[in-house]
């Protein structure tokens, strides 16, 4: 086992590069964080690809998550900023490969909440206040589905559908009357995705 003094110095590390907001900071630290990730608390591994995310190294975001879930830890925040990194990169086949293969996204309970038939956003509705990950984690997903049954005939996907797109999910959710948290994190994650400075 490792020393326990690595947990306390990383978490501590990423804590004040946190409180700084210097993201590349904690970037910086990946191989450390992931080299004790069996001893580190999730939410240091779900800061370090969020981390990722924000200064938009989305290749190294993936390999992150594949990493994590290589090594059995796979969260609601590792999956939904390695989906956002595939969208930001438009690999939306490996991003349904992705779901396909997630434990998480397998629970029976969870299952109906993508599937076709079972998939909207008003049956999220419920879980946006006191779960914020799921919820956004489950967006991301319906989102991603909906634009691969949407591109299975003649459209190719391109960086215009999905911004479009984009826009139509954070339009609908504030529609639907979300909270504002899940309505601002959307729009955060669609300014770095898609590199707009509105």
């Amino acid at each position: 086992m490792k020393f326990p003094k690595q947990k306390v110095l990383i978490t501590h590390e990423v804590n004040e590069c946190l409180e700084r907001e210097d993201f590349f900071g904690i970037f910086k630290m990946k191989n450390r964080i992931l080299e004790n990730a069996d001893i580190i608390d999730k939410k240091i591994l779900g800061d370090l690809i969020f981390s990722t995310f924000i200064i938009g190294n989305f290749d190294d975001a993936v390999l992150i998550y594949s990493e994590l879930k290589r090594k059995g830890v796979e969260t609601y925040s590792t999956l939904y900023y390695a989906l956002l990194s595939l969208i930001a990169n438009e690999d939306l086949f490996q991003a349904a490969s992705i779901i396909k293969k997630s434990e998480i996204l397998s629970a029976p309970e969870i299952k109906d909440l993508h599937q076709d038939g079972g998939a909207n956003y008003s049956n999220l509705l419920p879980f946006a206040d006191y779960h914020d990950s799921f919820t956004l984690l489950l967006l991301i997903v319906n989102y991603i589905k909906g634009i691969m049954r949407e591109t299975s005939g003649m459209k190719e996907i391109n960086r215009d559908l999905l911004l479009f797109r984009f826009f139509d999910l954070v339009n609908l959710v504030y529609e639907i009357g979300y909270p504002l948290k899940i309505i601002q994190e959307l729009s955060s994650a669609m300014k770095i995705i898609f590199n707009l400075s509105i």
